[in-house]
Formats: structure tokens, sequence, C-alpha cells
């Protein structure tokens, strides 16, 4: 591990650090938009649904044209501009009160977003060499965030921050000292790996990913387990807050904290006990007990606080099992030319996420706790299924070449 580390550029740990001191920030606030707009704006479950729906949608859309042009015309410029978009519409979050620019700043928002992050991991794979490197590299993207995720909204409630709508004035604040050390750094280190300009238009690249059939159920199949995660959001605090006998905004750091540190303390002990198992047959255990994990949400009591954060316990060996090995997936999946445009593909996975708010709302809305998280647990078995067939299609075009 001590040798992969020392591979590690002044880019790489730009881009670990800057993930958690973001996250952080973004992590006091954003968990709570869903009860800013019940409470200040007077939106019922469907309508937070659709409300956060349609910025997830909007992300899901623009990531595969934002990987492209990460390919096009280099990582760097991407994650430049998207950090600028960003800081203008966190802004705009945190000063305006109209419901529909609200609406807006978020579309744009999670657009600026898909900017930084999606291009910010193929970079990763872009600055190291050695494949041991790259995996650790991008592990460790993922244990930033999950450290910012943890603190970010304790602290905020320490502070008195949580939800209040001004807080994204303080996240747009975080991404400006990213952009400023982004710059210099991006001034001052070389290119390595892969360089921009490759001329291939972004209808090639459409027929390259239309191609590959295994990576295409791998990305349905994320899509679909979004949707089921995604509750985990939008979807919980709901729950929690229909019935009416929690407070969400006290509970709630309890459920970010408890999945968060669990992330924290297994992610590398798991890594080295699974790391002889292909990565797609990590993912079918990964999503195996997230299922597990939203039927025992299902059959225990709305009061049942211990009972419900064991489950998030569970949930969160599945995923600290699932999501770093789905960035491995993707780079070992994608041509070595086209890592944006195959990262990129791999967000269509966020219409899961676009839609799990909206989906888990209606579900609320008309069946109440069970018929969500019984659903949320069916959702996982499939996508267990759809990770073996994108495995047993991978293999076989490996035997065909």
């Amino acid at each position: 591990m001590f040798r992969s580390i020392s591979q590690f550029t002044p880019v790489v740990w730009l881009i670990i650090l800057a993930t958690m001191a973001s996250r952080f920030v973004f992590f006091m606030v954003w968990p709570y938009l869903a009860v800013i707009l019940h409470r200040d704006h007077g939106l019922d479950t469907f309508q937070v649904g659709a409300f956060l729906s349609f910025s997830g949608l909007a992300a899901a859309l623009s990531g595969l044209y934002i990987g492209y042009l990460s390919d096009r015309f280099g990582r760097r410029r991407v994650i430049v501009a998207g950090l600028v978009v960003a800081i203008l519409s966190l802004s705009l979050l945190g000063i305006t009160e109209s419901l529909w620019l609200i609406l807006v700043a978020m579309l744009v928002e999670s657009v600026a977003s898909n900017a930084i992050e999606t291009p910010g991991r193929a970079l990763l794979t872009d600055e190291l060499e050695d494949r041991d490197a790259k995996d650790l590299a991008l592990h460790m993207r993922y244990y930033a965030l999950n450290l910012g995720a943890a603190f970010g909204p304790l602290v905020g409630v320490a502070w008195g921050l949580t939800g209040r709508q001004e807080t994204f004035l303080i996240v747009a604040g975080v991404m400006t000292v990213y952009l400023i050390v982004a710059s210099v750094i991006f001034f001052r280190t070389p290119l390595r790996g892969r360089v921009a300009g490759k001329l291939f238009s972004f209808s090639e690249a459409l027929r390259v990913l239309t191609l590959d059939r295994s990576f295409q159920v791998f990305v349905l199949a994320l899509g679909i387990g979004g949707i089921a995660y995604s509750q985990l959001e939008a979807g919980l605090i709901q729950y929690i807050q229909q019935g009416g006998e929690i407070d969400p905004v006290t509970f709630y750091p309890k459920v970010t904290l408890t999945n968060a540190a669990t992330v924290l303390v297994l992610q590398f002990p798991l890594l080295a006990l699974l790391s002889r198992i292909a990565p797609l047959y990590r993912a079918m255990l990964g999503i195996g007990l997230m299922a597990v994990a939203f039927a025992m949400i299902a059959v225990v009591p709305i009061t049942s606080q211990y009972t419900i954060l064991f489950a998030i316990v569970i949930l969160s060996i599945g995923e600290v099992i699932l999501f770093p090995t789905i960035n491995l997936i993707v780079d070992r999946m994608a041509p070595e030319d086209m890592k944006g445009s195959y990262f990129g593909a791999s967000s269509l996975a966020g219409f899961g996420f676009a839609i799990g708010p909206l989906v888990g709302g209606s579900l609320l809305h008309v069946g109440g706790g069970a018929a969500l998280w019984w659903s949320m647990a069916a959702l996982c078995v499939l996508v267990a299924w759809l990770y073996h067939l994108a495995e047993a299609g991978r293999r076989e075009g490996i035997a065909a070449e």
C-alpha cells in the first residue's frame, strides 16, 4: 500500500482532499433540502421527490457528454469550468427565496457537480500507471468522500447550520478555494498519462458504447441500484418525517454518522478480505447486503431507532463493498482513450438516483413505509442478477477475442 501511495501525484492528492472538503460542507445542508422544501415552501412528499428528481435527471443526462468532453478537451479544463458554474449555482441557492430559482439552481448545480466528479475519477486513472495505485486512489477518493459525509452533518448541527438554506454559501466558499488551488496545481503540474485532443466525435463515442453490451447491462444495474440506494437520503428522511414521532433533523445525523463510520472503519479491511474476488461478484455481494437492510427496515416499527441504525450498518457494509468496486469495474471495462466517456456513461445510472426520490415519495404517499422498503429490497435482488449477466457477458467477450 505504501508503495502505491508514493506514486500519488499532486493532482491525485488534490482530487482526494478536495472531495473530502467539499462533501464535508455539502452534507451540512443537501440531505436536509427535503426538510427545507417542506418546511419553508409547503411541498408535500411527492412534490419534494419530484423537485429532487429533476436535478438528478439533469446530472444523468449531462454525464455522458461531459465525459466525452473530458476525453476530447482534457479533464482539467472541464473540472475548472464545472467549479465556476457550481460556485455560481450554490451562491444562488444560498440567497434566493424563489421556489423556481431554487429549482433552476439545483438543476445547474447537479450538472456542475457531474462536471467536477466524472472527469475527476478519470483523471485519477490518467495520473497513475500502476494498477494497484489506481485502485487505491479510487478507494481513497471514496474514503475521503465518506469522511466528509460523516462529520459534515454533525458539525452542521453543532454550529446551528443544519436545515438552513444560507449554508449553501459556505459550500460555495469551499468550492472557491478548490477552484483556486486546482488552477494553481493544474497550471504547474504537467499532464501525465493520456493527453487531451484525440479527434473522435461524440457519435463515435456513442457507437463504441452501444456495441459494449456487457457495459450496458452494468449501467442498467447501476441505475436500478441507484433508485434503491437514494432512499437512504430522501426516502428515509421523508419516512421519518411522515411518522411524526422522531425529529428528522436530529435523527438523520445519526444515520449519516452510522453510515459513514461503518464505511470508514471497514473499507480497507474489506478491500483486503475480498481482493481475490472478481469485482462484479463483489458488487453482487454488496447489493445483496443492501437488500437485507431494506427488508429489516420494512419489518421494524418506525420508532425502533436502534434497529433502524443496525439496518444502516448492514446497508453500509454492502455500500462499502459495492461503491468503490463500481469505479474499478468501469476503469477495467473502458478502452484506454475513452475513460472519460465510460465514466460519463456510468453517470447515466444517475437516472436511478434522480427518479429515486420520486419513486420513494410516491410509494410512501400511496402505500407507506412497507411498500417503499420491500420494493427497494426487491430491486436490489434484480440488480444482483443483472451484475451476474454483465459478468457473464464480459467473460464471453474476452473469450471471443
